[in-house]
């Protein structure tokens, strides 16, 4: 994967954060520096910057607001991010809002990001209002650009409700990703699949199907209500 920097923007609810996080870990697999950056000023239950620990574990750099400002949203783009920006020998996962605020950070790296070989990745879950129709999705996608000034790439199918997820759920979100890509003639890239549905005869028929790569999601993020 030639790409050094990937941006993952989608709306509220979409698992932008989720897939963003899993998708770093899976860089790590053949990567030796991957840093990931919490630039998500909107959502304030599934953000980068709470799995701190976890991905300095396994050895990620997490760029993200001071800790003692965590709960404050505010567009913190650190003298940190963009020194990692300028470090050719990392590979760097942007996670970012998918509203005209939450997208709004990312413009103000746009040149240093249009310098680099970057992915802007559209996070789709058909679940969620908005994106329940490949007109919504077209009015998301026109709308992440218009703000961040950057072109988005491609789009990944990430079609769940966390536990309650189904195969069926899988595939009716693939089916119109899939549409939604063929008449916008963005990529299609990657479908997520939790953990507990990923087996191999699934994985083939996606894939068969698709031609895509699959990205086996564990589930890191959990509301503060959740038990």
């Amino acid at each position: 994967m030639d790409k050094r920097i990937f941006i993952f923007s989608g709306y509220y609810g979409s698992g932008k954060t989720e897939v963003a996080t899993n998708f770093a870990l899976k860089l790590k697999n053949n990567n030796e520096k991957i840093a990931i950056a919490d630039m998500d000023v909107v959502n304030p239950y599934f953000r980068v910057r709470d799995k701190r620990k976890m991905l300095s574990d396994n050895d990620i750099k997490v760029i993200a607001p001071p800790e003692n400002i965590d709960n404050v949203d505010l567009p913190v783009i650190t003298a940190q991010l963009s020194g990692i920006l300028d470090q050719q020998d990392y590979k760097v996962v942007l996670d970012i809002g998918g509203d005209d605020l939450g997208t709004t950070p990312l413009g103000s790296i746009k040149n240093k990001v249009q310098q680099e070989k970057n992915e802007l990745y559209v996070v789709v879950n058909v679940n969620r209002p908005f994106t329940e129709t490949v007109r919504g999705i077209k009015k998301m996608i026109n709308m992440i650009e218009n703000v961040s000034h950057l072109k988005v790439n491609s789009l990944i199918s990430n079609t769940h409700m966390k536990e309650e997820t189904d195969y069926n759920m899988v595939e009716k979100g693939a089916e119109l990703v899939n549409k939604t890509a063929e008449e916008t003639g963005l990529s299609f890239e990657i479908i997520s699949i939790p953990y507990f549905l990923d087996d191999n005869s699934f994985r083939k028929k996606i894939i068969d199907r698709y031609d895509v790569e699959i990205l086996k999601l564990d589930l890191f993020y959990k509301t503060p209500w959740a038990i």
